[in-house]
């Protein structure tokens, strides 16, 4: 999805009784519980690749050069917020999500922001990929109740408020992220099971 530099920044402006305040970081809250051996190094190359690729998604998708005065300003804004503290070894993805909306502490990213309510993780079997290709990101509302499907027509659930997703789509998904919320954008599961891995535009 293509977008402009203008428009980026313009869906980052914070607003206090109609007066522009600053704008908002971009990027999500990552959450490592995988601590097996070798992670830690297979996490910090997940995070530099996610760094790298997200750059680079957002050069495209703005049609930017790197010298271009307005992309900087855009990067400048992107965060991603690591967090490895071996507490969160093995938590589940509900587990994560409490933790995330208690916001104790330090406050995730974009707990106040619509749509982006969203985190990301890095479990065993994402820190276990030599590749680090892979990653999983979260519904931080989500609540099966409101995704079981009431009429048999339909079939059964789809959506289960998580996805696996390429680590280079972060900006994509962020781009997303401004026009639909993330059980529009999840492709469907068979099963529960999930049978692509989102890759913006192509599943693969």
């Amino acid at each position: 999805m293509t977008t402009t530099v203008k428009e980026w920044m313009s869906n980052l402006c914070v607003d206090e009784d109609d007066e522009f305040v600053r704008h908002r970081n971009w990027g999500f809250t990552i959450y490592r519980t995988g601590h097996g051996p070798s992670s830690d190094q297979q996490w910090q190359r997940l995070l530099q690749k996610i760094r790298t690729d997200a750059r680079e998604g957002a050069l495209i998708a703005t049609g930017s050069e790197e010298n271009d005065p307005g992309f900087q300003q855009l990067w400048a804004l992107f965060r991603l917020d690591a967090r490895s503290d071996p507490a969160l070894a093995g938590l589940t993805m509900n587990q994560l999500r409490e933790l995330y909306n208690k916001r104790e502490g330090e406050q995730p990213m974009n707990t106040d922001y619509n749509l982006h309510r969203v985190f990301l993780f890095a479990d065993d079997a994402v820190l276990s990929d030599p590749a680090a290709a892979i990653i999983k990101a979260v519904d931080a509302d989500y609540r099966p109740e409101d995704y079981v499907s009431r009429n048999p027509r339909v079939g059964r659930q789809r959506y289960f408020g998580w996805m696996p997703m390429k680590a280079a789509s972060v900006a994509e998904f962020w781009n997303r992220l401004q026009f639909s919320d993330m059980s529009m954008i999840a492709p469907p599961t068979i099963g529960g099971s999930h049978l692509v891995i989102w890759d913006g535009d192509n599943w693969k």
